[in-house]
């Protein structure tokens, strides 16, 4: 795809070509210049520093991107300094037999096993450079740990199906500090690349390449505002608005906020020249707030809320894709149905627009979201009885150790705003379009198989097996699509990479000269199925692999 495509979808332009690159006059250059400063990008930056080289940073706003705004969780094992403060025993190949199950052929075996072998040793980095992790294990299974807890089973670890593959161990490491800790994780490093060197261009967006006469790439074409204008100002502003709860809430806000950026950066935005000396590393970022991406190449998801950064537009996929870079798994999404807390939903069961049930309840919330958007249409439910619902409904009120907007308000907007209610399971089916006699079988069964009279369907832990006994009963409806009980998403694909470099290939699969990827923009470790903390830690192993790569 380039730039001509009907579906380009961007605001990235086709590379202009210098006849006589030698009398560019450019406004600044470097021997490295990284394309958006989150996560991947400032673990390249301090790579490329510590390296000896000169580096130039753009961004759409001041840095962190979605890595800021997120919860600050890195997925580490093999034996972390924190997992043996806690007492927790954990091995290198056990970390990669589950693992395995959820990159599947993502990269190549040797990336995963070398993934988790840097593991510990890349927390040890982010320590070294200021983050701080903490060992207190989380005493239940949760989506997000609460206040106190930093250590805990961030994917689907101890389920039962998982756990007969892989010894399960806590893996997510969450940056310490109250509430969304992304912060926390990303401006220690970020502190510490300016203090080595690091120039940021910050309000400055990357819209298209420049080629030397040959077709290598000399440099980056930005739009640049001056952080002392009232431009800048706003779009200070409208980067904090987009953080707000409120933005996740109502996707409109978002896109209302994303043409205020744009147009303030085409009206007030001065055209800027980067040289590029030996590499430029794109790692802005995925592609979910570019609903016209998401409408092209995963539709079944548009549904969706997107999560992430204002930055998370496709710009880095398409600058790569510019200057030839192959892409691969740009289809792939990750739909997060979360239900714990409040842990009573997954004591419950979820079922399909049929009424079919098809997925433990107690597994990680991107796995049913991913069999509900790829399996069954999009279409879901969760069904109660009254106790089960009343115990949920105490269980996502505020308190109770949780983050209440991230997991107790989405929760309470699903039982208060998307629920169904009859006084029999043949009643609810026919209200909801199911077969009732599909639903009423897999109640049955259900209820006794948690009585022990039966094999259970799908094996749950011990604390999320309930019973549906009690009326009236109930139907949440978990669809994809469903507004009224949000359905969080992030894309997964992006530019294919030389997994030992980060270099960018082209359609053949050769290296393209100068041009790196890391991070969401790079098809990596987390491109099949997302895990809490994986996203982060393949932004530090990538990032790294890119900035060293760049900088030699």
């Amino acid at each position: 795809m380039n730039a001509d495509d009907p579906n380009w979808n961007s605001r990235i332009g086709a590379p202009v070509r210098l006849d006589a690159p030698d009398d560019m006059r450019w406004n600044d250059s470097a021997d490295v210049v990284i394309v958006g400063l989150g996560g991947a990008g400032i673990c390249a930056a301090l790579e490329a520093l510590h390296q000896g080289a000169s580096v130039i940073a753009i961004d759409r706003f001041e840095g962190g991107g979605a890595t800021r705004m997120s919860g600050g969780v890195y997925y580490g094992g093999g034996g972390t300094r924190y997992q043996q403060e806690a007492g927790i025993e954990d091995t290198v190949q056990a970390m990669y037999d589950y693992l395995k199950l959820e990159v599947a052929d993502a990269v190549r075996d040797e990336t995963l096993l070398d993934f988790c072998r840097t593991s510990s040793a890349n927390m040890d980095w982010l320590a070294a450079h200021g983050v701080r992790f903490g060992s207190t294990v989380s005493p239940v299974k949760t989506s997000y740990p609460g206040k106190g807890y930093f250590l805990y089973y961030s994917g689907n670890e101890a389920q039962a199906d998982y756990a007969d593959h892989a010894r399960p161990a806590p893996r997510g490491h969450r940056a310490v500090g109250d509430g969304l800790t992304g912060h926390r994780l990303f401006d220690p490093l970020l502190r510490s690349a300016l203090a080595m060197g690091l120039k940021l261009y910050s309000y400055s967006e990357a819209r298209r390449f420049i080629l030397s006469a040959d077709g290598e790439i000399a440099g980056v074409e930005i739009q640049h505002v001056d952080t002392g204008s009232r431009g800048a100002s706003a779009l200070r502003k409208i980067g904090a608005d987009f953080a707000k709860a409120s933005t996740l809430l109502f996707p409109a806000i978002a896109q209302k906020l994303v043409r205020k950026a744009n147009a303030i950066s085409d009206g007030d935005g001065r055209t800027k020249s980067i040289g590029i000396g030996k590499a430029v590393i794109l790692s802005a970022g995925g592609y979910i707030h570019n609903r016209r991406m998401v409408a092209h190449h995963a539709p079944k998801y548009l549904g969706a809320i997107p999560l992430g950064s204002i930055g998370c537009d496709g710009s880095g996929i398409r600058l790569g894709q510019s200057v030839g870079a192959r892409v691969d798994g740009l289809e792939m999404i990750s739909a997060w149905r979360q239900f714990n807390p409040p842990a009573s939903l997954a004591r419950g069961i979820v079922v399909n627009g049929r009424g079919e049930r098809f997925v433990s309840e107690d597994c990680y919330g991107g796995k049913i979201g991913h069999h509900i958007g790829e399996d069954h249409g999009g279409v879901a439910y969760i069904i109660l009885d009254s106790r089960l619902r009343r115990q949920a409904f105490r269980e996502a009120m505020p308190g109770r150790r949780k983050l209440f907007r991230l997991q107790g308000a989405p929760a309470l907007m699903g039982l208060l705003l998307s629920s169904t209610k009859a006084g029999s399971i043949e009643a609810l089916a026919g209200k909801c379009g199911m077969d009732p006699a599909t639903l009423r079988a897999e109640v049955d069964h259900y209820n006794r198989a948690s009585a022990g009279l039966e094999a259970p369907k799908f094996r749950k832990h011990p604390d999320f097996i309930g019973r549906i006994v009690e009326p009236p009963f109930y139907a949440i409806d978990i669809s994809i699509h469903n507004k009224r009980y949000l359905c969080p998403s992030i894309s997964l694909g992006g530019i294919v990479v030389d997994e030992a470099t980060g270099q960018a290939l082209d359609g053949a699969g050769q290296p393209i000269p100068k041009l790196f990827a890391a991070g969401k923009t790079a098809k990596g470790i987390s491109s099949h199925r997302y895990v809490s903390g994986i996203s982060l830690a393949d932004c530090v192993y990538s990032g790294r692999i890119a900035g060293r790569a760049a900088a030699g």
